[in-house]
């Protein structure tokens, strides 16, 4: 039993110390393989060149780094701070929020109870529906 709680404590510890391995940088890069080159003889060696191919196209992006990639995005955004606004002064602005708003000012609850007493109070006869003939498919209609 003990044997086999150190084999599962040391291999907690190999496997945290590889993912904590950093990312390589972009200042060293490695020698590219031609995917035009002759196929390799053995099929093992297709795998590792393929397995190879395929690890550079996911990690095209990070090159850079995560941080590096952040601050150049702050930077274009800070490019952007002098551009003019939407709306330069405060009266524009408060006239743009008042057009938004405009069919709110008496509450929902209120705009909902007027239109209630407005149906309540409207006298126009309601409009028959025509009933259905014999063999048609609303006369098949099951009504449970």
């Amino acid at each position: 039993m003990s044997k086999l709680l150190m084999t599962l404590v040391a291999g907690a510890f190999a496997a945290m110390a590889v993912a904590q391995t950093p990312a390589p940088t972009g200042g060293t890069k490695a020698p590219e393989t031609k995917t035009t080159e002759a196929a390799p003889a053995d099929a093992a060696a297709a795998r590792r060149t393929a397995s190879q191919v395929n690890v550079k196209s996911a990690t095209a992006g990070t090159e850079k780094g995560y941080t590096r990639s952040a601050g150049e995005a702050a930077t274009k955004a800070k490019a952007t701070q002098h551009h003019p606004k939407v709306t330069p002064d405060a009266a524009s602005k408060q006239a743009a929020v008042k057009s938004a708003t405009a069919g709110t000012e008496k509450g929902h609850t209120r705009a909902a109870g007027e239109q209630a007493a407005k149906a309540a109070s409207d006298t126009t006869p309601k409009q028959e529906l025509p009933k259905p003939q014999a063999g048609t498919p609303e006369m098949k209609k099951l009504v449970p």
